[in-house]
């Protein structure tokens, strides 16, 4: 999926489950959920967060190729623990359900993932072609969720 695709998702699932995320502040909760939509993708040299990220970003495709060990389960569930236990379990939380959103949009794509790796190589792949006519049918359906997510 593309940058603007994966924040829809993030917004959507926000949207969706922000009811369970009281407690933290709002703001960075929001934020955190938008950051875990994208941070996979700082695997990638052609993504936005790896650009952002400067010597960071560069390091990572160095020594990870994407769709790999960043878009693992295993790697966020770690870091929402450790964000739980120093800032507290809403903001965990919000990583990972950012995380997840990420997820469920490459998982609709040809490449897919392999959310279990490196334990598992097996991918879950679907039919949406990134950047294709699919995948702005999903941005309009995401579209019209939001919105009727915000009017309800």
């Amino acid at each position: 999926m593309l940058f603007f695709t994966h924040l829809l998702l993030g917004l959507a699932l926000f949207l969706f489950t922000k009811d369970f995320l009281q407690g933290g502040n709002a703001i960075i909760i929001f934020g955190l959920v938008l950051l875990g939509s994208i941070l996979p993708d700082i695997d990638s040299e052609e993504s936005k967060i790896h650009r952002w990220s400067g010597i960071i970003g560069r390091i990572i495709t160095f020594f990870s190729r994407h769709r790999g060990f960043f878009h693992a389960m295993f790697l966020y569930v770690f870091l929402a623990a450790a964000i739980s236990y120093f800032f507290g379990a809403y903001y965990g939380l919000a990583l990972l359900i950012g995380y997840f959103a990420h997820l469920m949009g490459d998982m609709l794509t040809l490449d897919g993932v392999a959310p279990l790796y490196p334990f598992s190589k097996r991918r879950i792949s679907g039919p949406v072609r990134v950047g294709g006519i699919l995948e702005a049918v999903v941005v309009v359906i995401l579209l019209g969720l939001i919105v009727w997510k915000i009017i309800k």
